[in-house]
């Protein structure tokens, strides 16, 4: 190995390493760490093939130091891929299914969206960058008749939010975070679960008002059955984001089902500039309150978005016993 390779491979080393600790480092403002968090667990993973490699070519505290950040990466990745216990599940009530989608303000596609919704069938369908064409075009489409119970808050760029379903709704409340969130009450089977739809700011383009969303929505105070989804601008790996979970007692369904490494953007399809890289961090998520059991989770593509899909499907939890 030359010199400048070999100092290239401690500059990896170190900048796994950076990245291993960042999300433990607390809440800073920094975008540079917001960033860094991002790429959780990939960058501190990178760390492990250097050590085999340094440990192949004789650069022997290379391989040590690359192979422990490499470790201890793998360590703190493994819960994620690990099936979680649920609660039991209400022997009164039903599944209830839940597609969330991020449009993008821009998507182009739009007109081949309902058919791919179409395709999965849910219950309820939520929306994020909903648009005021968007709305007028999904509402034109087949899809539409199967779901006429609508909360709609378009709006212009990403601000926009929506929730259609084929079970009655009552919109409940507001919040104030800085794009529009939906909190409303659907009576699915069983009774009812209350689903909000939300989209955070970019934390690179507005890192304050991103803190603002996450904490309006970690303070909403849910005593029932409740899922949240939404793109959040935010991995597991933010502490911004484990905050909002603590403090509204919130489960994220992909962790729940083993699929915490999962990704959902950038998923750049809908430009051929950007084709070459696969999604790299979950943004998009459903969470759920322990009143809540998730079945299942599953990812689809949504046409001319650059984020994937998600479809979750939940059922109330059995009362506690008093």
């Amino acid at each position: 190995m030359s010199r400048r390779r070999e100092q290239l491979a401690w500059l990896t080393a170190g900048t796994s390493a950076v990245a291993l600790v960042s999300p433990w480092l607390g809440q800073l403002r920094w975008r540079g760490f917001t960033v860094l968090r991002s790429l959780m667990p990939w960058a501190a993973l990178a760390a492990a093939p250097l050590a085999v490699r340094a440990a192949l070519t004789g650069h022997r505290r290379l391989s040590v130091v690359s192979g422990i950040v490499g470790a201890a990466a793998v360590l703190t990745a493994a819960p994620l891929v690990v099936r979680r216990r649920q609660p039991p599940l209400d022997p009164g009530s039903g599944p209830l299914t839940i597609v969330h989608s991020n449009l993008l303000y821009a998507n182009k596609q739009i007109t081949h969206v309902p058919p791919a919704i179409a395709r999965l069938d849910p219950d309820v369908v939520t929306f994020s960058e909903l648009t005021p064409i968007h709305a007028r075009r999904l509402r034109a489409s087949a899809l539409a008749a199967r779901y006429p119970h609508r909360i709609e808050l378009p709006a212009r760029a990403g601000s926009g939010t929506g929730l259609w379903s084929r079970h009655p709704v009552t919109e409940r409340g507001s919040t104030g975070t800085n794009h529009h969130t939906v909190v409303a009450d659907v009576d699915g089977p069983g009774g009812p679960v209350r689903v909000i739809v939300m989209h955070t700011q970019s934390p690179i383009v507005h890192h304050a008002q991103w803190e603002s969303d996450l904490e309006q929505l970690g303070e909403l105070v849910t005593d029932g059955p409740a899922v949240m989804t939404g793109d959040f601008n935010a991995s597991w790996w933010h502490p911004e984001m484990r905050r909002l979970m603590r403090r509204g007692g919130w489960r994220d369904a992909h962790i729940d089902t083993g699929h915490g490494l999962s990704c959902s953007w950038p998923n750049e399809r809908w430009h051929s500039i950007f084709r070459w890289h696969p999604p790299f961090v979950r943004i998009d998520h459903a969470l759920v309150n322990d009143h809540i059991a998730v079945r299942d989770v599953t990812d689809f593509e949504v046409p001319g978005s650059d984020h994937r899909g998600l479809m979750v499907t939940v059922q109330r939890a059995r009362p506690a016993t008093p």
